[in-house]
């Protein structure tokens, strides 16, 4: 999946998973048929699956909380860790999308080297996935034999690099690039403010990036994130801030990559992660609406579905919704995704207010 979005609070309660026999997707939303749900990995985040070695990559804190790559079968055996020489064993590292091949992994890693600031001290928290400052873009063999680093932001609070997408294709690639550092207090830029970036992706041998292009909507700063690029290689699926100026109340837009243009997908409660089913016809994202909000605790997310022109708006799971089957009666924040086919998905689940904590579950509807 990628990083999670950390700008919701979740507080960790003994979870318990009830799987459900598969069952057609309610579209009035009561609940009472819902996508079948399973626990997939106990603590590893940002789980991304490559159909062409039936094989996923992932990540899992070490005892210090220091993020670590790991590659296993899709039935969980074979695991390995991913790592590289370059790379410093106290920072973080994370896997955020494969190559279609299944042979290079497209990876986030920290910054080794601390500098002074003005005006902020750097901390690893900073760095952790989701949060991204003090990160550059890295690809790396499957083997671990051979990396490179793909971007050097300067090394400072206001730049990084969060949520990313690759083409079906892998010709194209596409990143969350910070271009200011968070500011306090303020709804719409308390994350920080973002542009998106997409380039063109060629191989001769090393990776190449080319005919880099930046898209801010409106040249507004404003929070956000990309999830997904079209099977057409026409757009991009983000969401952003630039007309709510607000991080709880957060819109998902397609962009035009040809023109720059924005298309607003959804208007209800905040709605993040969007998407691509593998055939372009529907798109998967995240929601609070309807989410129930449990005694002394945040709003939740449930996952949705739609159909990639914004319509058919269809509740997918019920994990925020108090006493149902898929719920603890505590908050789950459903996050980013991994399309295994066109009707599974392994996404993220976080069970706790800060950092990336929580379990994967394999979902199908």
């Amino acid at each position: 999946m990628k990083a999670t979005t950390v700008l919701f609070s979740f507080l960790l309660i003994g979870f318990i998973l009830i799987s459900c026999k598969k069952k057609t997707v309610d579209p009035i939303n009561s609940g009472t048929t819902y996508a079948s749900m399973e626990v997939y990995k106990e603590s590893a985040m940002g789980v991304i699956y490559n159909q062409a070695t039936n094989s996923v990559a992932y990540s899992k804190p070490d005892p210090d909380g220091t993020y670590k790559i790991y590659i296993s079968n899709f039935d969980g055996t074979g695991e390995t860790q991913l790592t590289y020489p370059g790379w410093a064993s106290n920072r973080h590292q994370w896997a955020e999308e494969w190559d279609p091949t299944g042979q290079y992994l497209y990876c986030y890693v920290e910054k080794t080297d601390y500098v002074t600031e003005s005006g902020h001290t750097r901390t690893p928290e900073d760095a952790i996935p989701g949060y991204g400052a003090y990160t550059d873009l890295w690809i790396i063999k499957r083997d671990g034999s051979q990396a490179w680093q793909m971007t050097n932001f300067p090394n400072d609070y206001n730049h990084g690099i969060i949520h990313g997408a690759i083409s079906s294709d892998g010709t194209m690639f596409s990143w969350t690039e910070r271009i200011q550092a968070p500011v306090f207090l303020d709804l719409n830029l308390a994350a920080g403010a973002y542009v998106f970036k997409v380039v063109d992706v060629t191989w001769n041998p090393q990776p190449v990036f080319s005919n880099v292009r930046t898209y801010q909507p409106n040249n507004e700063l404003a929070g956000g994130e990309v999830e997904s690029i079209s099977p057409s290689k026409t757009d991009i699926l983000v969401y952003s801030t630039f007309e709510s100026h607000n991080l709880v109340a957060t819109p998902i837009y397609r962009i035009d990559l040809t023109t720059g243009n924005t298309t607003k997908l959804t208007t209800e409660s905040f709605s993040q992660a969007p998407t691509y089913t593998p055939n372009g016809q529907r798109i998967v994202y995240m929601s609070g609406e309807g989410c129930d909000i449990f005694p002394g605790q945040l709003q939740g997310a449930d996952w949705w579905i739609m159909d990639a022109n914004g319509s058919n708006k269809k509740r997918l799971t019920y994990m925020n919704l108090k006493d149902h089957p898929q719920s603890v009666n505590s908050y789950r924040l459903a996050g980013t995704l991994s399309f295994v086919n066109d009707s599974t998905f392994i996404g993220g689940i976080m069970t706790q207010s800060l950092g990336l904590v929580g379990y994967s579950a394999l979902v199908k509807f």
